[in-house]
């Protein structure tokens, strides 16, 4: 699962050492150093000078009543990005490297810049999670082609293709199953095909996945099978606040012989409808927020948080983020017509 490691940040330090480190605050907080050297306030960008080698600041996002903090955001040249911690930065260790000391006299920018999300009952629309549920994405024929974009470390961003349909059914397992292709491209050339197993209970509004098949069409070729055990459950029958929780397992087998696995407890909550804007459009969308707790076989739990944007109405995915990504929805057809 995606996590944030210590040493990420030691490594974005390098990069820092670029002397400026510029912080917009939006609404719904502040950030300050546990030094009390800042206090940067909502509705501001302060910028902080980093000129010699004792630079060593944590920087603490604080949230106002009524939000909460989501975040460090990511962006090119972001720090500490998807970190829900506070976020330390240091030049020390850089004496005697002239490749990094030279950085200190330059005036490229890098950005910290916290996420604050609100926690008010009224700020999330009341409609039920159903009013982004679309059975027909899921009916045997049904084809959706879909793009989407997200950040390069390069800058700029990298536009996948999707081509997905629904093109058989079988067992899984020993599941009874319907079986869903889904092939992605990046500027027409095939890059994967993955082949997912699932169950669609329409009446209640419920999806059970079992697993899936993946093969890359690009060098190194190589495949893997995911097994859930007992199943993945998605519910799309949440009123806006509720929330339920799910344990299963995940073993990975791949082409090299490969094999792993893991026990995930997922909590999913459905916060409820809000407005967002995506490079496809403007559209209202459920919020949905998945919150894991995987362990393998080391032992040791590690949590991740996603968020998901689901359209009203024809329940295209308009956005995904995550601890290390986000993706964003750019067009989309289903059965030919566009959405």
């Amino acid at each position: 699962m995606r996590r944030v490691a210590f040493s990420g940040v030691i490594v974005l330090l390098m990069a820092l050492s670029a002397c400026k480190i510029s912080i917009t605050v939006p609404e719904g907080g502040s950030v300050a150093t546990e030094s009390g050297s800042l206090n940067c306030r909502a509705g501001s960008t302060c910028v902080v000078d980093v000129v010699d080698l004792f630079f060593d600041e944590t920087f603490v996002a604080r949230p106002a009543e009524g939000y909460r903090f989501a975040q460090w955001q990511k962006q090119h040249r972001g720090l500490c990005g998807g970190n829900r911690t506070s976020c330390r930065l240091f030049t020390s260790g850089f004496a005697g490297n002239d490749a990094l000391l030279a950085f200190l006299d330059n005036n490229e920018v890098f950005f910290l810049n916290p996420v604050f999300a609100s926690t008010s009952p009224g700020s999330y629309g009341s409609e039920p999670l159903s009013a982004c549920f679309n059975p027909a994405l899921f009916r045997q024929g049904t084809r959706m082609i879909s793009e989407y974009r997200r950040p390069s470390p390069f800058g700029g961003y990298v536009v996948a293709e999707f081509d997905q349909l629904i093109d058989g059914s079988g067992l899984f397992r020993g599941n009874p199953a319907t079986r869903m292709r889904l092939e992605q491209r990046s500027d027409g050339n095939l890059l994967a095909t993955n082949l997912t197993w699932f169950s669609l209970d329409a009446g209640a509004r419920q999806l059970r996945y079992y697993g899936s098949e993946a093969e890359t069409a690009q060098p190194p070729l190589t495949s893997a099978t995911v097994v859930l055990s007992p199943f993945k459950l998605n519910r799309w029958d949440l009123a806006a606040g509720e929330s339920f929780q799910q344990t299963y397992s995940s073993a990975v087998q791949d082409s090299s012989g490969t094999s792993s696995s893991q026990t995930l407890e997922l909590t999913t909550t459905y916060l409820g409808t809000e407005v967002i804007t995506v490079p496809g459009g403007t559209y209202t969308a459920c919020r949905v927020q998945e919150e894991s707790v995987e362990t393998s076989g080391t032992g040791v739990p590690v949590s991740s948080l996603e968020t998901q944007w689901y359209a009203v109405g024809n329940g295209f995915l308009l956005k995904a983020e995550s601890d290390d990504s986000v993706q964003e929805f750019i067009r989309g057809t289903i059965d030919g017509v566009a959405q």
